[in-house]
């Protein structure tokens, strides 16, 4: 298994598979080994941007996506397969046309790939810092819409495939071509929030100052105290909100209920742990929260289908290879 945290590691990972990465005119191409498979990305990954894949991966592969960070990706798929799940038992199969997937809360996403099979398609990708970055104020239920909508509705949008096409043929180069770039995601973003809305009839939900920074505060004291969380109770007296306007916070900041977030942080503490320390199944069960070593199994088995020491097998069996 793969672990892949930010941009730089997905490009030492490509390395790792001995990609050789090169700038050419206005993308950056990595070739593979087998000179017929490749990756092409424009634009600013930590942004907006959009990639065309064409790679037969050398042999069976998970990777765990991880990034911290709130994002859409839509793909348009012309040729071959790929798993992804959150939990085992929320498999989803990407399929020809057009896919959507969105991270709306930090938590891992498992990809699956089956070695020997060409995957071909094209990509388009927003991250929540491109709409910050460029003052789009999205409502605060925007994420959970776009969860709800795009990943359940056929998505027909062949703006969005032009504006792929677009830049993919763009000769521009340098400053032209990253302000050209600029207002081509703008007018994808448009089309993207016009998408959302369309399929989704609940009104728009706005955060007051206070209730995003009780979820803020919430969290950190979360973090703070994973081994012994406070209860529920005790955060909203902490950072002095309501337990149903905490609740309705959390849903629409994190798409999950503050239970929720605090189960899924404790896996995802113990998956890091698992993956870079040298702690024991029942020290890392501990530090995490999980007062009861059977329970902390239990959690893996059903989330993962395996227990933790194979997990944690499956996360360092690749890391030496890449880093």
């Amino acid at each position: 298994m793969i672990t892949i945290h930010n941009v730089d590691e997905t490009i030492l990972f490509y390395g790792s598979l001995g990609a050789e990465r090169k700038d050419v005119g206005n993308c950056t191409l990595f070739t593979f080994f087998d000179k017929t498979s490749h990756v092409r990305f424009w634009g600013d990954l930590q942004g907006f941007c959009v990639a065309s894949v064409d790679v037969i991966f050398p042999k069976d592969m998970v990777i765990r996506s991880q990034i911290q960070q709130r994002y859409i990706g839509i793909s348009f798929t012309e040729e071959g397969q790929m798993v992804s799940y959150n939990r085992k038992s929320e498999m989803r199969e990407s399929s020809n046309g057009v896919d959507c997937y969105v991270f709306n809360s930090p938590v891992s996403l498992f990809m699956k790939i089956i070695g020997g099979q060409r995957l071909r398609f094209r990509g388009m990708y927003f991250q929540e810092s491109f709409f910050q970055e460029n003052n789009i104020s999205l409502y605060d239920s925007f994420w959970k819409d776009a969860k709800r909508s795009l990943t359940c509705n056929e998505i027909h949008s062949p703006e969005l495939l032009s504006i792929y096409q677009r830049i993919e043929k763009c000769p521009l180069t340098g400053e032209a071509f990253h302000l050209w770039m600029r207002g081509q995601g703008l007018a994808a973003a448009g089309y993207l929030m016009n998408l959302v809305q369309s399929y989704t009839s609940a009104p728009p939900v706005y955060l007051s100052e206070d209730e995003i920074e009780a979820v803020l505060q919430a969290k950190r004291l979360i973090k703070e105290h994973i081994d012994n969380v406070p209860t529920i109770l005790d955060l909203c007296k902490s950072v002095a909100l309501n337990k149903n306007k905490l609740q309705k916070a959390f849903q629409l900041t994190e798409g999950k209920s503050i239970g929720e977030y605090i189960r899924t942080l404790r896996v995802e503490c113990a998956l890091e742990l698992l993956e870079k320390s040298d702690m024991s199944t029942n020290e890392i069960a501990k530090a995490v929260g999980y007062h009861g070593v059977s329970n902390f199994y239990h959690v893996f088995q059903q989330r993962f289908g395996e227990t933790p020491q194979t997990v944690r097998e499956l996360l360092q069996k690749n890391r030496a290879n890449i880093f």
